[in-house]
């Protein structure tokens, strides 16, 4: 085993000290694999030390890209040498810290995955309520495409939690934040007729002398519905709708959501309704389909009519 060197030293300790502070396995060997490649950039390039100039990481952050590294790959890499290199200056290894300008690179905006209003309609037209089964899945995606749910709050809905005289879902979402959400009349009219398929699949499956769960989506023994199991459900729907594969629960949030801002709802309001702490994180959302853009285009400008 060759022996430590100033470079490796450091890291080494720095390794130590972050095991100390119980950072997680994942994240430590993360951190090992990114200090890993500084440290053989330094050895190329040199250095004497860990004393180097921002100029100096900066040309590293570039070699990172020109490498052919992906910018959320780089963003990594960078996050652990700032951490790094504060931690060097912190315990006096070094007189300035040279990494408290970089930046990472900018990420590319990576728009949701969803459905066109047409898609939608057909996924939703497909799974007529005839027994327990049809009739969950039929509400499933009714309630996530009606409320813009995530389907960790889907799952997690109780009766208690449904209003029908105001039509409003009590939904608790991230950090234990309660909000209440609308639904239409025709999802109201689908949720009431699940209800009903739900009683009798408890009273035929004998399960309702048991003590009932509050759940409202139940499996076939009658406990709560996992939100792998709804996943399952929709990836089967979306196959037999004949739509675009890899569809997920996320991506009828994120249609009830373009759909609503396409037909002119204020976007505080959409946020509102998802429970987004922040606005930047619903501006997500405000993507419209190139084919809906142009002809809204063609249809407004004055010099964009043809003759």
């Amino acid at each position: 085993m060759a022996s430590p060197t100033p470079l490796t030293e450091s890291v080494q300790a720095f390794h130590l000290e972050q095991r100390a502070r119980g950072v997680s396995k994942h994240t430590a060997r993360a951190q090992q694999g990114d200090l890993e490649k500084l440290v053989a950039h330094a050895v190329d390039a040199k250095w004497p030390g860990w004393d180097v100039s921002p100029r100096t990481l900066r040309r590293y952050a570039l070699e990172l890209g020109e490498r052919g590294l992906d910018p959320a790959s780089q963003a990594r890499i960078l996050s652990t040498a700032r951490g790094f290199f504060r931690w060097l200056w912190d315990t006096g290894r070094i007189p300035m810290n040279p990494a408290s300008g970089l930046r990472n690179p900018k990420q590319a905006i990576k728009l949701p995955a969803f459905l066109t209003e047409g898609e939608s309609a057909s996924l939703l037209a497909l799974p007529e309520p005839v027994d327990f089964p049809t009739a969950r899945l039929r509400c499933l995606l009714e309630l996530l495409y009606a409320s813009g749910l995530r389907v960790s709050e889907l799952v997690g809905l109780d009766l208690q939690d449904v209003f029908f005289e105001q039509r409003t879902l009590r939904v608790l979402g991230k950090g234990n934040k309660e909000r209440l959400v609308p639904f239409h009349p025709e999802a109201a009219a689908i949720l009431e007729t699940y209800l009903q398929f739900r009683r009798a699949h408890l009273a035929e499956k004998d399960l309702a002398l048991k003590p009932p769960t509050a759940a409202i989506f139940l499996n076939v023994r009658g406990g709560r519905l996992t939100a792998t199991s709804v996943r399952n459900l929709l990836q089967k729907a979306v196959e037999g709708a004949a739509l675009r594969a890899h569809i997920s629960p996320h991506a009828l949030r994120h249609s009830f959501a373009s759909h609503l801002l396409a037909r002119g709802m204020d976007l505080r309001a959409i946020q509102e309704l998802l429970g987004h702490a922040s606005l930047s994180t619903t501006q997500r959302y405000t993507h419209l389909d190139l084919e809906q853009l142009s002809k809204t285009y063609d249809s407004a400008h004055p010099r964009a009519k043809k003759s």
